[in-house]
């Protein structure tokens, strides 16, 4: 069964990336962006490589190198994208209309929740995973916030389909309650659960 690891460049990562390979080890890489920067060690190591950006966009991105398409060229594997790039050899294209009809929903923000679908829908069609991990997908600082609530929803896919979620992929999950009224509730009964399990098993 395949594990994948979604690697952005997020906080979480930033303490893995010098040994990232470790917090990787059988699974499948999957890089985003210009994520080679972060990671230079991992060429050669990417099984995936996704550049989701359209086109107009891309042409004036600053990338942080002279020419991103060229450094998406050079890593040597399949780049999925969502319109054809310029230089890449191997393009792979993100068909984001077949995703949206199988899933029923076109509900995505955010580069990592559609690779997260296309991992689904492999699953679906009888790729299983048994695993994906993230480091570095923290939806945490302003620019990538937004996108949390969309990632929230495909990790309730996954889990729906009983594929585990690890690495810092649900850190969230484990935030302050903010509610005053409502403060306690979520430890109360993951107590009275556990007390539950402890029962059954006597």
């Amino acid at each position: 069964m395949r594990a994948i690891t979604i690697l952005g460049m997020g906080p979480s990562a930033a303490e893995r990336r010098i040994d990232i390979e470790k917090y990787c080890e059988g699974t499948e890489i999957w890089g985003l962006n210009n994520g080679y920067l972060t990671y230079p060690h991992l060429k050669g190591k990417w099984a995936r490589y996704f550049e989701l950006h359209n086109y107009n966009y891309l042409k004036k991105w600053d990338s942080g190198v002279e020419c991103h398409f060229t450094a998406l060229a050079d890593l040597k594997c399949d780049v999925w994208r969502t319109e054809p790039l310029p230089i890449v050899g191997k393009q792979k294209h993100f068909d984001h209309m077949k995703l949206c009809e199988h899933f029923g929903t076109n509900y995505s923000l955010g580069s990592p929740s559609l690779m997260l679908m296309l991992a689904l829908y492999e699953h679906d069609q009888g790729e299983e995973v048994g695993e994906i991990r993230s480091w570095g997908i923290d939806t945490s600082d302003p620019s990538h916030a937004q996108q949390r609530s969309s990632w929230a929803f495909w990790i309730s896919k996954a889990l729906d389909r009983g594929i585990k979620m690890t690495g810092t992929a649900t850190k969230f999950f484990s935030e302050f309650e903010n509610d005053e009224g409502l403060r306690g509730l979520r430890e109360m009964t993951g107590n009275k659960i556990i007390a539950k399990i402890k029962e059954n098993d006597e």
